[in-house]
């Protein structure tokens, strides 16, 4: 019951206030015909562009593995390339490219009051630029609103173009020379780094320090059991030579051809004789005087038996021979083939005692110089390392640099500017509707407003309302028909 007697009300008193209704209506209205009669109509041209990331977007030189980017890094990336679309220099680069009389004419031919015509342009354009990014993606949606249907594409066109240009100008690497110049200076250092370890090698001969250490090693391990054993054999040979020579010394080199009876007949005849007159001697003296004439006459016998067998014995020491002595000969054998064999062992023991001081004398020399080589190897390894890192570096930004010459950027266009065929502003049925509802609203609440600041009995309800009294009679131009609740409340208790 309440709502009927409220919306009863209200319209009774829209029907009182029907000329304010009407003309708070009316007004609405025609503020809205007025500006959509009055406002410049503009065509919407929209480009799509995507953002690449990691190996999609540019080449990496350095197959270095690389850091994957987080979702936020990703959207920060984004975000920072729609600022860039969005930013005051590039729509001015956009106005100035076109120019401002043919871009925004209007204000060519009506200047602000403060401020420069450009300003006003730029401020133009960035009101009618919407830039727009996914929430869960990395496409930047772009869009501008103008009056000229043809113009519109060629702006968002031209908008992407020096987006691109102003990109590879931001991230352009400044160091390409820097690094080439670089690049240069290390090659010279390594060049001479190479030389100066090439000319060391070549003046010490060597070739792999390590490796020529370790073959040395090796051999002089070899060389020495080789010259113990060639200096055990030239020992023992020399320790049998000297013990031959004792026994060469005690070994008479020949012996004496033993006598035949022959040679002693005549000898053993003598002596037979000698002996003979010496027992008759003897018998004599037994009978006779010393210095009888028998006795001096067997003494001289005697005397001449003995000149005999003297005569004969050195005859016969004369004529004997003697015999080569076969032991010596064979010790003699045996010395001069030991003799030989040791003066054959001397000789390898020289070349091997000559080989192993050769080796240390090349192993001294190795370790004397290894400091020096040390150094100039670890010069070469610093450059080279240098040189390899910067000509990295250096074709990574010769890469970018012709990325940069191709225009080549991350940020992919994926629709081409739209062609409008239609005004997007001002939306002319929108307006017209949320211009008759807020009419009808407005008009409605200044209607109430204004029935509420009226002290006046305007109905028969209000008099039964406010006197708590029934109502007999109502003279009016037009009798509504009062709802029998109302007429009701008077007499209600």
């Amino acid at each position: 019951m309440n709502s009927q007697l409220i919306s009863f009300n209200i319209l009774n008193i829209i029907s009182r206030q029907w000329s304010c209704f009407i003309v708070v209506l009316v007004s609405v209205l025609f503020v809205a015909v007025s500006y959509l009669i009055f406002t410049q109509s503009k065509y919407e041209s929209v480009a799509e562009l995507v953002v690449t990331f990691g190996g999609r977007s540019t080449p990496e030189v350095n197959r270095a593995p690389t850091t994957e980017l987080t979702p936020s890094d990703r959207r920060e990336i984004v975000l920072s390339h729609a600022a860039l679309l969005n930013s005051h220099d590039l729509a001015r680069a956009v106005i100035e490219a076109f120019g401002i009389a043919a871009v925004y004419p209007r204000i060519v031919a009506e200047p602000p009051s403060r401020g420069t015509p450009m300003d006003e342009a730029v401020k133009t354009f960035l009101a009618d630029l919407s830039v727009e990014v996914g929430a869960q993606d990395n496409i930047i949606t772009l869009s501008l609103r103008h009056p000229d249907r043809r113009l519109a594409p060629k702006l968002v066109q031209k908008l992407i173009d020096l987006y691109v240009e102003r990109q590879t100008d931001i991230y352009h690497n400044p160091h390409e020379e820097f690094l080439a110049r670089e690049v240069q200076q290390v090659g010279a250092r390594l060049a001479a780094a190479q030389s100066a370890l090439e000319q060391f090698k070549g003046q010490w001969h060597i070739t792999d320090y390590d490796k020529e250490v370790e073959d040395l090693l090796s051999q002089r391990g070899d060389l020495d059991t080789d010259l113990h054993a060639a200096k055990a054999n030239l020992a023992q040979s020399q320790q049998r030579q000297k013990e031959l020579q004792q026994l060469m010394r005690r070994v008479p080199e020949k012996l004496p051809e033993s006598a035949s009876s022959e040679k002693y007949r005549a000898l053993d005849d003598a002596r037979s004789r000698l002996a003979d007159l010496h027992t008759k001697r003897s018998q004599m003296l037994a009978t006779y005087a010393p210095n009888s004439p028998a006795l001096a006459s067997l003494n001289a016998g005697i005397a001449t038996a003995e000149a005999e067998v003297t005569a004969r014995s050195a005859e016969l020491n004369n004529r004997s021979t003697t015999v080569p002595n076969t032991v010596y000969q064979t010790l003699q054998t045996d010395y001069l083939r030991t003799n030989a064999e040791a003066e054959s062992n001397i000789q390898p023991v020289q070349v091997l005692t000559e080989q192993v001081a050769a080796i240390d004398n090349r192993l001294h020399t190795l370790q004397q110089n290894r400091g020096m080589l040390a150094n100039l190897q670890r010069e070469h390894q610093i450059a080279e390392e240098a040189y390899r890192t910067l000509s990295l570096q250096y074709a990574d930004a010769r890469v970018r640099g012709n990325l940069n010459d191709q225009r080549i950027s991350p940020a992919v266009v994926i629709s081409a500017p739209t062609e409008p065929y239609k005004t997007v502003r001002p939306r002319k049925f929108i307006t017209l509707v949320a211009s008759l509802f807020g009419g009808a609203l407005l008009a409605t609440a200044t209607a109430l407003l204004r029935e509420a600041f009226n002290d006046r009995f305007t109905t028969a309800e209000q008099v039964a309302l406010l006197l708590d009294l029934p109502v007999l009679a109502s003279l009016e131009q037009q009798s509504p028909r009062i709802p029998p609740e109302i007429l009701a409340l008077g007499g209600a208790e």
